[in-house]
């Protein structure tokens, strides 16, 4: 188990005395400060990406997603069908409702939404910060805040017009809640009757499936989340069987509760209940096909032009299925494909700054090795539950055997990465204090 105390590091609590305010205040400043150094860095990477795009006459940094998303939230703004290119299922509607609410407060001010996602991105910074606080301890939630508040990869991607920022804030909120669920009963001791047990389980378990749903509506691929959320439930939390089984329903239900509207809708206007997207069939064919490289290239579609005499549910099914017979008929080359997209999700330096920003690979470089190193050293200490251990390393395992099948890029890693850092905050703990002994 974690060592949840020490030494300048004592929790607030009811008995506090206005004597102690002072003391509060001194240990509070320094995250406040932090936080002001995040949103302030966030801000004026907002208006540099701004400049930059305009000088280039450009509308966004990275093309062809963020158009879509953009386009999908005018059409939201304005009370418009949610369809683009023809197609009605394509984007789950989490990031383009954030987008549309800036549309609808600033008007269609690309800045404005950046402005925006930098607050969401500072958010996600308190939240590895009360995540690192809850696993051990407020100094390690500080020290994991700090890595990702100032990580240069983490800075300019808070500010792209990209679902990964709205994600990551929802899945750092989720697993907090994975994690308060399952502590259950850790308050008092497991005196509680059983009764009582169940029904708070129950009420925790909604909750956290409530926001793994949410979290969904911003990238489908968490949807896994949830089985593993149920598994985590099952084993970890000690509790009786009948409490465990009562949190697996509260998760299934709350998750598609908050799905069903969008699921009802895609029945209204494809046929089919789809709680997801129609996208996940070409996105399939992508990451395996016989010209596959394990980066991105949409051109197949483009030139197959399939959605010329299919549906939009047709040509999903019709991608899933050429997906399985590639696979069924080249393992070597999928097992091959597989590795090639594992080292590109966890490469130090993006695709684009590979060959043309040196000085920016050399700073990613530092910032991944440190990472890696501290976390490491995170998982020799020892400090943590098993429950915590799920919640730090779980998503990073989930997404990378995902973009093992998928294509891999340091894009989708990033997110992840805020749950890593409290790992490697332990890390560093443990290895400053182990130096000191």
């Amino acid at each position: 188990m974690s060592a949840r105390t020490e030494a300048g590091d004592t929790e607030f609590s009811e008995a506090a005395t206005v004597a102690d305010a002072p003391h509060i205040a001194a240990q509070w400043k320094p995250l406040l400060l932090l936080m002001a150094v995040a949103l302030v860095l966030r801000v004026v990477m907002a208006f540099v990406v701004e400049r930059h795009v305009q000088s280039a006459s450009r509308a966004f940094l990275i093309e062809g997603d963020a158009n879509g998303y953009w386009d999908l939230a005018e059409k939201i703004a304005v009370g418009e069908d949610y369809v683009i290119y023809g197609r009605q299922v394509l984007r789950v509607p989490g990031f383009p409702l954030l987008l549309a609410g800036s549309i609808k407060l600033f008007g269609n001010s690309v800045l404005a939404a950046r402005l925006l996602l930098a607050v969401v991105g500072t958010g996600c910074c308190w939240l590895t910060y009360c995540l690192g606080r809850q696993v051990h301890t407020r100094r390690v939630g500080f020290w994991a805040a700090l890595y990702v508040a100032v990580c240069p990869l983490h800075i300019g991607n808070s500010v792209l017009i990209l679902s990964e920022t709205l994600f990551t804030f929802w899945m750092l909120v989720s697993l907090l809640s994975l994690l308060w669920l399952l502590r259950t009963g850790d308050e008092a001791g497991n005196e509680a009757p059983t009764c009582v047990c169940s029904r708070s389980v129950f009420c925790r378990a909604l909750m956290t499936g409530a926001l793994i749903g949410v979290t969904v509506l911003s990238r489908p691929g968490f949807l896994p989340w949830l089985i593993v959320s149920c598994g985590a439930v099952l084993i970890l939390l000690r509790q009786p069987l009948v409490s465990r089984a009562a949190g697996c329903v509260g998760l299934m239900a709350a998750c598609f509760l908050v799905l069903l509207p969008w699921a009802a809708r895609n029945a209204s206007v494809t046929g089919h209940w789809v709680f997801t997207s129609l996208w996940s069939g070409p996105s399939l064919y992508d990451g395996l096909n016989p010209q596959a490289t394990g980066a991105s290239d949409m051109q197949f579609f483009e030139d197959d032009n399939v959605m010329a005499r299919m549906s939009e549910f047709e040509m999903n099914e019709h991608y899933t299925q050429k997906t399985i017979a590639f696979a069924r008929s080249n393992p070597g080359r999928v097992g091959r494909l597989a590795v090639t997209k594992a080292f590109a999700f966890l490469s130090p330096v993006p695709n684009f700054a590979r060959s043309e920003i040196w000085g920016l690979c050399v700073v990613c470089v530092v910032f991944w090795v440190l990472l890696v190193s501290t976390t490491v050293a995170g998982l020799a200490s020892g400090q943590w539950a098993s429950s915590d251990l799920l919640v730090l390393i779980g998503p990073l395992v989930l997404f990378l055997l995902v973009h093992m099948v998928f294509v891999g890029s340091v894009r989708y890693r990033l997110p992840v990465e805020f749950p890593l850092s409290v790992l490697g905050a332990i890390g560093c703990r443990h290895f400053v204090l182990s130096k000191g002994d």
